[in-house]
């Protein structure tokens, strides 16, 4: 049992917000509201416009607030892991809930899982309406009942990420918990913001994560996963293929330049990123620093003519997968 120090380690759990106001407090009460006793509760506001910064107020001595100019996801991350101190990192979505009992359950599993560094859970997604204060005891109680905790499954992909293989086990950002020792071989995070703020996400993290160390996966619901209006949903196929692409073009990008071992799967992410960007037909006015053409040529420079042939290859497959098909 190698991932782990102390008996009680310290648990830091981060909620990166902007302009979620209406919704933030929610996430911070679930949080505080762990039946684990050694956690950390970080909140960063990426520059929000709305009522947010208020919010945080009332819980100045619970939380630790940074307050900073927007600069997109991956910027309020590393602000955020950059003042935690945990032994154990968790990620919150500020629109997002966690059950009182997901920290004690996680500890729990990286303490009697040798040589570990990741654990990925569920999330039951449940409309905004279904969300009422008050009623929240019953809503997990009824979470509990269809959550099964016989799923966990020690998995060591590491080998399969460096033949480029794609994991199908990553889940969505609040279902992510990492040791320390293996985030900081992978932060600071590169930092792109792109049309949406996040062209580099979560899903660099996560692939970077699993192929440097074995983890755990369990089905197990430990949270909620809001559904609600938001960014995304409100987008058009064209403006969510632009999106699509930035993410995956620069997150491909980023993992071939830093961690250039993991080149098979760079290889898969960004031709599979820039492919989407190219059969977007938005256009933005204003440019962003997601910049995927330079970024994919660039790339193809790095890369031996076997290599740029293959890419290539990737790329058409990837194109004609879309030409004929309404989603991203």
């Amino acid at each position: 049992m190698d991932s782990l120090i102390s008996s009680q380690p310290l648990v830091s759990i981060l909620i990166n917000n902007y302009n979620y106001g209406h919704l933030l407090t929610d996430a911070i009460n679930s949080a505080l509201a762990q039946n684990y006793g050694n956690v950390e509760v970080i909140v960063v506001d990426d520059g929000s416009t709305d009522n947010s910064k208020d919010l945080l107020e009332p819980y100045k001595g619970k939380i630790t607030s940074v307050l900073k100019a927007n600069g997109g996801q991956a910027s309020a991350m590393n602000a955020g892991f950059a003042v935690s101190k945990g032994e154990i990192v968790c990620f919150l979505d500020a629109d997002d809930l966690f059950l009182p009992e997901r920290l004690t359950r996680v500890v729990d599993i990286f303490q009697t899982t040798s040589n570990i560094d990741w654990v990925f859970t569920e999330s039951m997604p449940v409309e905004t309406s279904k969300i009422e204060k008050g009623t929240l005891n019953s809503l997990f109680d009824s979470i509990r009942k269809d959550s099964d905790a016989k799923t966990l499954a020690r998995i060591d992909f590491r080998t399969d990420l460096l033949k480029g293989k794609f994991a199908d086990f990553l889940p969505s950002t609040s279902n992510l918990c990492f040791s320390r020792k293996i985030l900081e071989k992978i932060f600071p995070l590169p930092e792109i913001k792109g049309l949406s703020g996040m062209a580099i996400t979560d899903l660099y993290i996560k692939n970077l994560a699993i192929g440097l160390s074995p983890g755990c996966v369990t089905k197990e619901n430990l949270g909620i996963y809001r559904f609600h209006d938001n960014y995304y949903s409100n987008l058009d196929i064209d403006k969510k293929r632009k999106m699509f692409g930035e993410i995956y073009t620069t997150t491909g990008y980023w993992i071939q330049k830093r961690f250039p071992e993991f080149k098979s799967i760079s290889q898969r992410i960004v031709t599979k990123g820039f492919a989407t960007y190219l059969s977007s037909k938005y256009v933005s006015s204003n440019p962003t620093d997601a910049d995927c053409p330079l970024m994919f040529e660039s790339y193809m420079r790095s890369l031996s003519l076997p290599e740029k042939l293959q890419s290539l290859l990737f790329l058409s497959y990837y194109r004609s997968r879309l030409a004929f098909k309404d989603f991203v």
